[in-house]
């Protein structure tokens, strides 16, 4: 394990089924990326990507060895026994002893960051690094945003018994399977290791990828939706004045997004029920919503994966609630779900 305290525990709101969860306390912690897999799965190429082009974000960084990360020298400002600072800002340490004492530690650190990312060693399992982040000392400081397993798709058929179920454990613990390598693999390793996955994870959601190649957005969550448009695009139909909703592709010919708004109040329960109905084939998706049962609240709905959350943020809320979501291009059609979400309106 690659912290001393050996816990396994996962707390409620991190429920193995990832099942929505309604936080009701507001609180501005720094989102906690994971980034797990097996050995050569290629965590450290998605990192060196991070670093090497933070997009103006403050990262810290904790891995078990930062050596094995090409950091240009160039990058370099300061060097410690366990730190190394970079120009950028981005701050990264190694895990020694105990990973809460180290975040602990990273957070007080002037200027703090603004987003932690930890890799985890590759024989390790990211429920327990989760079991870390919301240890009660870190409580409000801190908040898991998105777990994420690589699995090296051309390598994954010579795993032996015991690493193969380490490797399945591991996706387990993960909101989503970002299968690598898939320039080197052919298609039947492609489609032999996501049938093996999805034999116990059934609903996992999953992203082929080539050197390790994860867009931000999934990353680290949608942006803000497009401004509203003041008239509707000249398509030959008219939108509904509750809403508008853009359907456009952001990342090319790979990725699209889909964004929804509305002036109107929505119910919460009939939220929950749009949730469930959503398509497996939505990689990330966030909002921000005002719910009529609680006005006055900011609420914050996060999907990563097979993991939601519906959470209080601080802040006034909103006057128009907003949700983006980004998919593989042609995985989800826009009508659908502008109708789901349409739905959730409070009626009285």
């Amino acid at each position: 394990h690659m912290f001393s305290r050996n816990r396994f525990a996962v707390p409620a709101k991190h429920d193995p089924i990832y099942g929505m969860t309604d936080l009701a306390t507001p609180t501005t912690p720094v989102p906690v990326t994971i980034l797990s897999g097996f050995l050569g799965a290629g965590k450290t190429t998605l990192l060196e990507r991070i670093l090497k082009d933070p997009q103006g974000t403050r990262y810290g960084v904790l891995v078990n060895d930062f050596g094995a990360i090409n950091i240009d020298a160039e990058l370099i400002v300061e060097t410690g026994a366990d730190q190394v600072s970079l120009a950028n800002g981005c701050i990264c340490c190694t895990i020694r002893d105990d990973l809460v004492e180290a975040i602990g530690n990273l957070l007080d650190a002037v200027p703090p960051p603004e987003h932690l990312v930890i890799e985890t060693s590759g024989v390790s399992r990211p429920v327990a690094v989760a079991d870390a982040v919301e240890d009660p000392t870190l409580a409000g400081r801190v908040s898991l945003d998105a777990v994420f397993c690589l699995v090296d798709a051309a390598g994954f058929r010579d795993l032996d018994y015991a690493s193969t179920e380490l490797a399945i454990e591991q996706v387990c613990g993960a909101d989503m399977a970002v299968i690598n390598k898939c320039d080197i693999a052919s298609d039947q390793d492609i489609a032999n290791v996501e049938t093996t996955l999805r034999g116990p994870l059934p609903k996992l959601r999953v992203l082929r990828t080539r050197y390790a190649e994860v867009p931000r957005e999934v990353l680290f969550g949608p942006g803000r939706p497009a401004p509203m448009r003041t008239k509707p695009e000249a398509t030959g139909h008219e939108h509904d004045h509750d809403h508008e909703h853009d359907h456009e592709h952001d990342h090319g010919a790979e990725f699209e997004a889909w964004s929804w708004r509305t002036e109107a109040p929505r119910d919460r329960a009939r939220f929950r029920e749009a949730v469930r109905a959503l398509p497996e084939s939505l990689l990330r998706a966030k909002g921000v919503l005002r719910f009529a049962d609680r006005p006055s609240e900011r609420a914050v709905f996060q999907l990563v994966g097979k993991r939601h959350t519906l959470s209080a943020e601080s802040g006034t809320a909103p006057a128009t609630s907003q949700l983006v979501a980004i998919g593989r291009h042609g995985a989800f059609d826009a009508e659908p779900l502008t109708e789901i979400f349409d739905a959730c309106r409070a009626t009285g």
